[in-house]
């Protein structure tokens, strides 16, 4: 990966932890994400004008981001029931942990692209997520550890994101990143408002009075944090991009435990750590 990849994808690491800690930290989560879908499809509606009579869009594109959407619409649902079962800095290291299954793809299909010292990083990056929950594992045993729901809401977010990843690097070689991006993020909120059903727009404009600030921040954040992925997967493996932005996971579990107040960071930060050396690894060497 070049200098200027790396450094847009840690922007994006970065960004995405933030916009996270709001969501977390909002009273009716669900309302939070639809109304943040709502604001995004507004506040960029210009950018979409100004982009699409020039954009390139093949009409193969469509199926691609209809593919988006739906893996996207999975990853925001499992996010939320995560984040409704435990703390952020459990649910969403546990989340991030998709580089493993990503890295697989891409041996099979990227071989010419990859370096033993990139998928390693992958796959070190997917490992210091599990480190996150050595105490409870230590003292519960796996089995009571899987079972409980913010490990099982958090690891299925991270097949939707090994999914979602997959899908958007062939998306974005049919339609510009931003159109593809925009398109997807009208699809995924959409269908979070019909998960949250009647009152959807009600509950929306609640939470948008009630947190008017950190969602209108999330509504301009959560696509700008993507949009940086999104070109960085138009050229490079998608297990080095998905890897080197578990540094996310770093900043996740410092804003866990600064400005949530969570406990017991110790593990949950060793992890982060891990996770944090496996980045380095591709960026240097992937």
């Amino acid at each position: 990966m070049t200098g200027t990849a790396i450094a847009l994808v840690l922007v994006s690491a970065l960004l995405h932890a933030s916009w996270n800690l709001f969501g977390k930290a909002s009273g009716d989560r669900w309302a939070f994400f639809f109304g943040q879908g709502l604001a995004t499809f507004v506040l960029y509606a210009p950018v979409f004008v100004w982009q699409w009579p020039a954009a390139r869009f093949e009409p193969i594109g469509w199926a691609w981001i209809a593919a988006s959407a739906v893996t996207h619409v999975g990853y925001a649902v499992y996010l939320l029931k995560s984040y409704d079962a435990g703390d952020l800095s459990v649910a969403y290291p546990l989340s991030r942990t998709a580089p493993m299954l990503v890295a697989i793809w891409d041996l099979l299909t990227a071989r010419g692209q990859l370096t033993v010292a990139g998928v390693a990083g992958s796959m070190l990056a997917g490992v210091g997520a599990i480190v996150l929950q050595l105490p409870a594992l230590r003292s519960r045993g796996g089995r009571a550890v899987l079972g409980d729901n913010v490990t099982r809401y958090a690891l299925t977010t991270a097949l939707f994101i090994a999914l979602f990843t997959i899908v958007d690097k062939q998306g974005v070689a049919h339609v510009q990143p931003f159109l593809f991006l925009y398109f997807t993020a009208v699809g995924e909120f959409s269908c979070i408002g019909a998960c949250i059903g009647r009152g959807a727009f009600g509950r929306a404009a609640s939470e948008l009075r009630a947190n008017a600030r950190p969602l209108l921040f999330t509504a301009v954040v959560g696509p700008f944090s993507y949009l940086p992925i999104l070109w960085v997967l138009a050229t490079a493996p998608a297990s080095y991009v998905l890897g080197l932005r578990q540094t996310s996971i770093v900043f996740g579990v410092l804003l866990g435990r600064f400005v949530l107040g969570e406990g017991e960071t110790r593990y949950r930060l060793a992890g982060a750590g891990i996770i944090a050396a496996g980045s380095v690894l591709i960026a240097t060497a992937g």
